[in-house]
């Protein structure tokens, strides 16, 4: 493949990288050399399919490392993917807001290389892109949600974005079916994952629907994971600071200290209603029909199972 900003017609559009779409402020460079990034044995990765929970569980380790107080999260590491430009800046809503105000590319990665212990980082990636001894040196946590709510979440992002104003969720459902969603197809994505997990102990799969169900028991399970145990007190401190109400008010609150241009993407448009089977308020008879049909193929050769409600 050509080199990527050659190709670029617009930061909004996308590329295909080895049969996978990805945004254009996904660097292809990151992709290419985040086999041989140095992991550190104290990083804590946390990889998700795009509007899986992922700002949720890094909230959730985030507070685990800073004993419950949301003000105390060390975010230095966590801002953005980091597979993708450093999101600290405003991107142009259009081309001609591009071509005048170029955005930077500087990838993120080199950010995360310079953060202080204990990283969190987060990313989109299938596992045959990450680092070659990421399982065996760094805690990994897997959050997993139903690909019907996945679906909805990730057609509301994009109704946001100015780039999108012709978007249906009619094409958010055809391209998960097609695998032409970005970063490829939820299936996949998840699957790699669950298929290794008896071989990694440094490797965590939780799924958002339990998560919901008794945050206590999995906020637990996390802390332990990444060598935290938690007092009771400051379990429930972890608990109720990481729910969707108390995210918000973090959230914004933090976009009111920031900068403009961070403060744009981090008022909560990452965190949606966090709730369980909105699908059936979207998706007609025939489109619920045609995802099932498909998730039964998808799904007939593993054990992996979701809670859709």
């Amino acid at each position: 493949m050509a080199d990527q900003a050659s190709n670029l017609s617009s930061i909004r559009g996308s590329y295909d990288y080895d049969g996978i779409y990805y945004p254009n402020f996904v660097l292809k460079s990151s992709i290419d050399t985040l086999k041989t990034f140095e992991v550190r044995p104290d990083d804590t990765w946390v990889v998700t399919f795009p509007k899986a929970g992922t700002h949720w569980m890094l909230e959730i380790v985030g507070l685990i490392l800073s004993d419950g107080y949301p003000e105390k999260i060390d975010r230095s590491s966590s801002s953005t993917l980091i597979e993708m430009i450093d999101l600290d800046q405003k991107l142009p809503d259009t081309k001609e807001e591009e071509e005048q105000n170029p955005p930077d590319m500087t990838p993120f990665m080199e950010k995360i290389k310079k953060a202080p212990s204990p990283r969190v980082i987060q990313t989109h990636l299938r596992l045959k892109y990450m680092p070659q001894d990421l399982l065996k040196k760094a805690k990994v946590i897997y959050v997993a949600r139903n690909p019907k709510d996945t679906a909805l979440s990730w057609f509301h992002f994009l109704k946001e974005d100015p780039s999108c104003p012709s978007l249906t969720l009619e094409s958010v459902i055809r391209q998960y079916i097609g695998g032409t969603s970005t970063y490829g197809s939820w299936a996949d994505h998840v699957k790699e994952f669950w298929e290794i997990r008896q071989h990694y102990e440094n490797l965590l799969i939780v799924f958002y629907e339990d998560i919901l169900r008794d945050p206590a028991k999995h906020v637990r399970m996390v802390a332990d994971h990444i060598g935290r145990p938690l007092s009771e007190a400051l379990l429930q401190r972890i608990v109720e600071n990481s729910s969707f109400s108390r995210m918000k008010k973090t959230y914004d609150k933090r976009a009111e200290q920031l900068n403009e241009p961070l403060a744009e993407s981090v008022r909560l448009k990452y965190v949606s209603k966090g709730k369980v089977g909105r699908w059936k308020k979207y998706f007609t008879v025939e489109q619920n029909e045609i995802f099932d049909e498909w998730f039964r193929e998808k799904m007939e050769r593993t054990d992996l199972q979701v809670s859709f409600e």
